[in-house]
């Protein structure tokens, strides 16, 4: 606004001073031209004031270009700076789309970020939401610097937080076990619950996955509409068993977990198999991808409300009935039941919504 105001007095001022230059419509228009191109210190020179008002204009012009010009200059890298500091800090707001949300940081975060990645294309960003220090976040940045990793700081299960981290525009949520100084497992698997509720209040089609600390609240979990739930450390002792029993079994089950080499995929069968029977897939797979077909599992209906829910009536039943009520759903969009099969007989018939699982060194393209 001060920029346009110098051009437009310096346009007043060149038309009342330069009764030369023509009729007062025709003045004003070069007065605008000359104020603009005097300002900018351009200096074209086809228009130029003659008599000592003018200059005097001119002067003043000058300036006041100079001030102005830098106090815009100032102002833009200001805006900027701040923003980037914001963006660093974890404290600018995220404005993407098809994005993945990750609440919490426990202590093995990175590792499990380091999988995650792993199967994920770069094309897909990422938001971590946490309270951990922002020097560890731009470290991460840096680690992986082909990946869209975004940081906000701050508690995920606020809904001013959410909001913050377009999680209407997200495709799914990761709730990890984020432990504070002092909480207690029932604390922490309390807000879990809590952000799981929040997430489907404000997006209802979003896809949940949640880890517990305490296997007793899986079901509660489970209500509030949780797509996949992990107890942490459900798996320890299945494992430590096993490297007693066949160290090589637990190699390869350690091996497989990991990604070293050889992985787990899930690909969707496609159309031109069904109908087929499933060793036609097997062998397709084994011959031109390399891949071992272990599993198959099928996708069906969506699950209502009332899927889930116990049949004794409790307070934790009537709170997420009340949340869903409110948010008008009566199924929980984006949950569906899915039945697996491991090492499914040969002759089966494959059909739709069915997806196969396959080790391979890398995603099979069918």
């Amino acid at each position: 606004m001060a920029v346009a105001l110098v051009v437009f007095l310096g346009a007043v001022g060149f038309s009342l001073s330069e009764p030369a230059q023509g009729h007062w419509y025709e003045r004003f228009g070069l007065g605008i031209w000359w104020a603009t191109v005097t300002l900018t210190t351009v200096g074209y020179g086809d228009i130029t004031p003659v008599t000592i008002p003018g200059r005097i204009v001119g002067v003043v012009i000058m300036l006041g270009g100079v001030v102005t010009l830098s106090l815009v200059t100032a102002t833009v890298a200001s805006v900027f700076i701040e923003r980037k500091f914001r963006q660093e800090r974890g404290l600018e707001a995220v404005k993407i789309a098809n994005h993945i949300l990750i609440l919490g940081w426990p202590e093995d975060g990175e590792a499990m970020l380091d999988q995650l990645l792993k199967r994920l294309p770069p094309s897909i960003p990422l938001v971590l939401i946490n309270r951990v220090p922002p020097e560890q976040m731009d470290a991460l940045r840096d680690k992986y610097p082909a990946q869209g990793l975004y940081y906000l700081r701050g508690d995920y299960s606020r809904e001013e937080i959410l909001l913050k981290a377009s999680v209407k525009s997200a495709i799914k949520a990761i709730i990890l076990t984020e432990r504070q100084p002092g909480e207690t497992a029932a604390q922490v698997d309390q807000r879990t619950l809590f952000t799981a509720l929040t997430l489907k209040a404000m997006h209802p089609k979003l896809r949940i996955l949640a880890e517990l600390l305490r296997p007793e609240n899986r079901s509660y979990l489970e209500r509030a509409g949780a797509e996949e739930v992990l107890i942490r450390g459900q798996y320890d002792s299945s494992l430590m068993a096993g490297a007693v029993v066949s160290p090589g079994l637990y190699r390869i089950l350690t091996a497989l977990l990991t990604g070293e080499g050889q992985n787990l995929w899930s690909v969707e069968i496609p159309s031109r198999f069904h109908g087929r029977p499933l060793k036609d897939l097997a062998n397709h797979l084994q011959e031109h991808q390399q891949a071992v077909l272990i599993a198959i599992y099928t996708e069906g209906r969506s699950l209502s409300l009332e899927d889930l829910l116990s049949d004794e009536p409790s307070a934790i039943d009537d709170f997420i009935r009340r949340k869903f009520a409110e948010t008008k759903m009566t199924h929980l969009l984006g949950r569906t039941k899915v039945d697996i099969q491991v090492n499914p007989p040969p002759d089966q018939i494959m059909g739709l919504r069915q997806y196969a699982v396959v080790i391979a060194a890398q995603r099979p393209n069918l």
